[in-house]
């Protein structure tokens, strides 16, 4: 059955080595490109796809197309991966800035206001949280450590969710082509009709 996937094959691996060797040259260096690259990819499959369904051999050719979705897709999730850490990273890096900024503007402010002569009053309760907000360079490293674990465990659930409907979508092949297999079944042959001797029955 193999063999019926391979005109398929020929289209799918010369566009593929295309996509490759212009990858090869210089990675995608944003998500715009990453998305239009997986776009292409995608796209080849679902023709591919269409013309596996058209075949007697269903399941061979989609399990083939699939196999090598996988492989072509693999680059571009891994760059997906660069990508949203970079992002994370620029993240953390641009709020420990602001800290920092937030914390400099703040010891400005407190070395330009002039001494007053009669002592003020405990600052009330409300302008504690305007203090707070000032954080060290040590928890800003924390919130920094903080949102990548975050994000690290968005993408693990974005994976898992994506292995489930890939799963999803294999045992729908599966039961599709229980069917077709049940479709061409020859029907069982008749019950012999009780009171007759099978010989009898044979004879008729």
């Amino acid at each position: 059955m193999k063999p019926l996937a391979a005109p398929i094959a020929l289209p799918l691996s010369v566009a593929l080595s295309v996509l490759l060797a212009a990858g090869a040259t210089a990675q995608p260096a944003t998500r715009a490109e990453v998305a239009a690259q997986r776009a292409a990819i995608e796209q080849q499959f679902a023709r591919e796809k269409a013309e596996c369904e058209q075949r007697f051999a269903v399941s061979a050719c989609l399990e083939d197309l699939q196999q090598r979705q996988r492989e072509a897709l693999a680059p571009v999730v891994a760059r997906e991966h660069e990508l949203a850490a970079q992002e994370r990273r620029d993240r953390a890096a641009a709020q420990a800035q602001r800290v920092k900024e937030r914390e400099q503007a703040a010891s400005a402010e407190a070395g330009q206001r002039p001494e007053r002569l009669v002592p003020s009053a405990p600052m009330p309760a409300a302008s504690h949280p305007a203090r707070t907000r000032a954080r060290s360079p040590e928890q800003a490293v924390k919130a920094q450590r903080e949102a990548e674990r975050q994000a690290e465990a968005e993408a693990a659930h974005r994976r898992a969710q994506a292995q489930e409907r890939l799963a999803r979508q294999q045992q729908r092949v599966a039961e599709h082509e229980a069917k077709q297999k049940n479709r061409l079944r020859p029907p069982a042959a008749p019950l012999p009709v009780p009171g007759v001797p099978a010989a009898s029955a044979a004879s008729r």
